[in-house]
């Protein structure tokens, strides 16, 4: 079956919201193709092979599946993207931006702690990507703004046996281990920005992962601290039946479906 064929493409279906959108008029320059949301039935059937990797973890995509999340609930948000799907595994922290606050320890010489007027000092960067979900959606050309992880970790810096950073969500509950060649891709970024506006909080707001080379469980939403240990650690999704290590560019050979959709959606 070939690529077209394979996806059904909900075309416009996540946009920013219109008054964010240059007009039509003179000097407002090209227009920015409205990203969109895409299913991928071959990311169902991925779905459905990850879930045979763990009893417990089947039953969790089951009940994210009828609606429900673990603990903060799943759905759609507008989130000022457009009907963003928001998949959640603890509760939305209400904290503003400028109390929020990172930590970087574990295997480093010089732990850090950087509160908003720190953050706001940090290089910047931009980049659009797009996003993909193991259950089968991925939504094209999101536009993130933030801060590479690499640059705290030369702030830093690295003990020798360092080989890992576990990302740890406010609460505790949502973790996810990555290696440090991840962590230090060139795309991969803590963002606080979504669409040019601050990262709404069901989106993970203030401050989260984007790692576009993997599947969106690792990105982990609500970011405080970043841990930086000789192993990984299987984290919530992890120790549920899913992969360590999930690119997105082999999920579908990973559990023996291939073909040319493989490489599309999470």
């Amino acid at each position: 079956m070939d690529e077209k064929s394979d996806k059904t493409e909900m075309q416009g279906a996540a946009h920013p919201p219109a008054d964010s959108r240059p007009s039509a008029g003179a000097g407002a320059g090209p227009q920015v193709p409205p990203p969109r949301v895409r299913y991928s039935r071959k990311r169902f059937l991925v779905l459905v092979g990850a879930l045979v990797a763990g009893f417990a973890g089947a039953l969790e995509a089951l009940r994210r599946l009828a609606g429900g999340g673990t603990i903060g609930g799943s759905g759609a948000s507008d989130g000022g993207f457009g009907p963003f799907p928001v998949r959640s595994v603890e509760d939305v922290p209400d904290v503003p931006a400028e109390q929020w606050v990172l930590a970087v320890d574990g295997l480093v010489r010089q732990p850090l702690r950087i509160d908003a007027a720190a953050w706001r000092a940090l290089p910047r960067r931009a980049e659009t990507v797009d996003f993909h979900c193991v259950e089968g959606w991925s939504v094209d050309d999101v536009p993130w703004g933030g801060v590479a992880p690499a640059v705290l970790l030369e702030q830093a810096g690295l003990e020798p046996e360092a080989n890992y950073v576990v990302f740890h969500a406010r609460s505790g509950v949502y973790t996810s281990s990555l290696p440090l060649e991840l962590v230090t891709h060139p795309r991969t970024m803590l963002a606080d920005t979504l669409a040019g506006e601050p990262l709404p909080p069901d989106h993970g707001g203030p401050l989260r992962l984007v790692v576009p080379v993997q599947l969106g469980y690792k990105n982990v939403k609500w970011v405080t601290r970043l841990e930086v240990t000789a192993a990984a650690r299987p984290g919530y999704w992890e120790s549920r039946g899913y992969p360590e290590n999930a690119p997105v560019t082999d999920a579908g050979s990973r559990f023996g479906l291939g073909g040319a959709g493989a490489s599309r959606g999470g």
